[in-house]
């Protein structure tokens, strides 16, 4: 690969989230990496109405639209037109560092041909936060931990080689949630090698609605079961198990000092009601009902 002229393709899935993309684009744009090296192809996965992208931008963009529902199914309608020679992925709720790209294709570079690389996610608190919002920032995103524990990074901060994509093969469109964990174990069962990047960060707002943590629980939940029943864990069931255990998560809410104590009771019941939910999303799907894409 040449240093000089590598190029990035930016793949971002987006599902009715237009001012969100706007955003994104508009932080792409801050890059410190020159703009005639980045390619963004943006992939509409149905949006009603349609997403548009304000043709000003100083850099290559594509704007294509897949039919097939869920984000991993976009993502790999936006690989198969990229031209760079590195992929990065991300999505249209989030927004990169000013250094991110150029971060993410050093490490690539420093690492050696057969490493993908996860960077940071950086949850950011929102002014007056409701305690959903409060609940979401104090957990994080841990993809340090995901990365060097749980072995996968997650697709919203996500770089690899085009040639490397290749050989590993495309996300699992079956699944609606726990792809990237899928895709990451499949590359390192393949011989590739996973680095964690500080440098190359991806920013995002936590949900603020209980409605909307309880959507994203249940997914989660729903993908962990599909990779046990496709028979995709590949590094083991282990890896898919949550982190805590409900009296651990009990004891790391009201450990936390920064926060006070009306507002650990607040995240705490919060933790209470999403640990419910997902309970609630085994039961439905385990008597046959079926996985919401949102």
């Amino acid at each position: 690969m040449n240093k000089s002229n590598t190029t990035v393709s930016i793949i971002i899935p987006v599902f009715n989230d237009q001012d969100r993309l706007t955003k994104c684009l508009n932080f792409i744009e801050q890059q410190t990496l020159p703009l005639d090296l980045i390619e963004v192809v943006v992939v509409d996965n149905g949006s009603l109405p349609p997403v548009v992208i304000n043709e000003s931008y100083r850099f290559k963009f594509n704007l294509i639209r897949c039919e097939k529902p869920g984000s991993y199914a976009a993502r790999n309608a936006g690989a198969k037109i990229a031209t760079g020679d590195i992929f990065a992925f991300t999505d249209a709720d989030c927004w990169p560092d000013k250094d991110w790209v150029k971060s993410g294709i050093l490490s690539l570079e420093h690492h050696g041909s057969k490493t993908f690389v996860g960077g940071e996610v950086k949850i950011i608190k929102p002014p007056s936060p409701s305690a959903v919002a409060l609940y979401q920032h104090a957990v994080g995103f841990e993809q340090k931990s995901n990365i060097k524990e749980r072995k996968f990074t997650g697709t919203l901060n996500l770089f690899c080689t085009k040639e490397l994509f290749s050989v590993v093969g495309e996300f699992e469109e079956r699944l609606l949630s726990g792809g990237d964990r899928e895709w990451s174990w499949r590359a390192l069962k393949r011989g590739f090698f996973l680095v964690y990047e500080s440098k190359a960060i991806i920013y995002t707002d936590p949900r603020t609605t209980l409605r909307g943590a309880v959507r994203q629980a249940r997914r989660v939940a729903a993908g962990r079961k599909m990779l046990r029943e496709l028979g995709l864990t590949h590094m083991g069931h282990q890896n898919i198990a949550k982190q805590k255990t409900a009296w651990q998560s009990v004891l790391w809410i009201f450990r936390q000092k920064e926060l006070s104590v009306l507002d650990r009771v607040r995240v705490f019941f919060v933790a209470l009601i999403i640990r419910l939910a997902e309970m609630v999303e085994r039961i439905r799907l385990a008597f046959g009902s079926k996985a919401e894409r949102r």
